[in-house]
């Protein structure tokens, strides 16, 4: 974990094929990925941009984006939990249904899926990697037959619903928006009024939570500290961080017991702000 506050400027980053970005991806899922005669082809089509990364437990967030007529060479289940928030385009994952901009899922471990799209798609794709909290191990990919879609398929798991359960898919736009519980989240003092939200996953055990927060025209408040790391990340419209002008899909890292940057939002904006369930 940094010691201090992370600022990644996403937009300024180059997109990066999956063909290049294959030697950074974790072992047991490269390794995985299908009929190796194929996968050339499948991560041509598969783009992204790194906005974190961490080593020690696998954990990853990236900016994803694919051409039209992606599809997964195989059913697969993670021993990670995955998590998505869709930006564009349609995508359509076995287990789960059809996506469009503003839908979510979060999936816990040894869920059977796949994913394809006729006309491609953009999301915020994040793997939590090793987290006991959250009941995650490290990320990876097991390939599974056609007919497992949609089961459960990890051996030996427990509970394979997890804290946060399994969020098939929530259409996030449609939900309503609703004053703001900022008591996790944490991003402004005690009682600063303004706030509205959309309850992505929470916990059930832990303080961990994914919420989608609306930030109104003229917000202007520093970011106090939370006794859990934080993650910011801009889905709409444009902030400054700190005196650093910030457009979508840019990441804002915050660890556990660390003020976070003022942040400005002239005309709006919209935050995907993700609380780790541990400390």
């Amino acid at each position: 974990m940094s010691g201090e506050v992370t600022i990644v400027d996403g937009p300024a980053m180059p997109w990066v094929n999956g063909r290049e970005a294959y030697d950074s991806m974790e072992p047991a899922f490269r390794e995985n990925l299908g009929d190796p005669d194929r996968v050339g082809e499948l991560l041509s089509k598969y783009w992204m941009r790194a906005l974190w990364t961490d080593p020690a437990t696998s954990r990853r967030i990236d900016h994803v984006r694919t051409d039209p007529g992606y599809r997964d060479l195989s059913e697969a289940y993670h021993d990670s939990v995955e998590e998505a928030l869709f930006l564009g385009g349609r995508a359509t994952l076995t287990a789960e249904g059809d996506f469009q901009a503003g839908d979510y899922f979060w999936r816990p471990p040894g869920w059977v899926h796949s994913a394809s799209s006729a006309e491609g798609f953009e999301c915020v794709l994040m793997m939590e990697g090793e987290s006991a909290a959250d009941g995650s191990d490290r990320v990876s990919r097991v390939v599974r037959p056609d007919e497992e879609a949609g089961r459960h398929a990890r051996p030996g798991a427990s509970d394979p619903i997890g804290p946060r359960g399994y969020v098939r898919r929530k259409e996030g736009r449609f939900m309503v928006w609703r004053d703001h519980d900022d008591t996790v989240t944490r991003l402004a003092g005690p009682g600063v009024p303004g706030l509205r939200s959309k309850v992505l996953s929470s916990n059930a055990t832990a303080p961990g939570v994914s919420v989608l927060v609306d930030l109104p025209a003229g917000w202007a408040r520093p970011v106090p500290a939370a006794p859990h790391e934080r993650f910011l990340i801009l889905t709409e419209g444009g902030v400054t961080a700190d005196g650093t002008t910030l457009e979508p899909c840019s990441l804002i890292n915050i660890p556990a017991g660390l003020d976070g940057p003022a942040i400005t939002a002239g005309d709006g904006a919209r935050l995907l702000v993700k609380v780790s369930a541990a400390p």
